[in-house]
């Protein structure tokens, strides 16, 4: 899994939820952008643990501007979890 892996996973479950096609989300533009709030970032921080089966808080959705800003933290915390990380 890749940084890159983690924000095209984030554009699919923000076009789900936004009805958007995925080439309408910006990976650059802020989160707060399309109107993620506490209620949302909650929901995708919950389907980004069970893709990736590493738990995840909101708070790490809501402290970053962007799905590759956000794309980073949550590579730090998967990095951080090295025995879910071997293949």
């Amino acid at each position: 899994m890749s940084e890159q892996d983690v924000a095209d996973r984030m554009v699919q479950l923000l076009s789900d939820l936004l009805e958007l096609a995925p080439e309408d989300i910006d990976p650059e533009v802020p989160l707060s952008a399309y109107g993620i709030d506490s209620v949302t970032s909650t929901w995708l921080a919950g389907e980004l643990t069970s893709w990736c089966g590493i738990p995840l808080e909101r708070e790490l959705l809501l402290g970053r501007p962007s799905v590759v800003e956000a794309a980073e933290d949550v590579m730090e915390v998967v990095r951080r979890q090295p025995e879910r990380n071997r293949v």
